[in-house]
């Protein structure tokens, strides 16, 4: 009876033993496949956060006040105004 019990667990053992073996190059891949994701995720956020600055910018510039700040850095003036460096 204990020599049946003993090589059970022997037997127990190496197929877990087997089974932990066999199984660690599918999660090696599973742990690349992971890390490639975790990339792809990162990378579309600042996509994502680029897009949205640059939709905010592009609402400022469309709006009147944005054109009238543009045209003022490039140096337009309305009629009859004087710019305040000249004064």
């Amino acid at each position: 009876m204990t020599r049946k019990l003993v090589f059970s667990l022997v037997f127990v053992l190496c197929a877990a033993v087997l089974g932990v073996y066999l199984s660690r190059k599918p999660w090696q891949v599973y742990a690349q496949q992971r890390a490639n994701a975790d990339i792809s995720v990162r990378e579309m956020q600042k996509a994502e956060r680029e897009r949205a600055d640059l939709l905010r910018k592009k609402t400022h510039v469309d709006s009147p006040m944005g054109k009238e700040e543009l045209v003022r850095d490039a140096g337009f003036t309305k009629p009859g105004e004087t710019p305040l460096g000249t004064r």
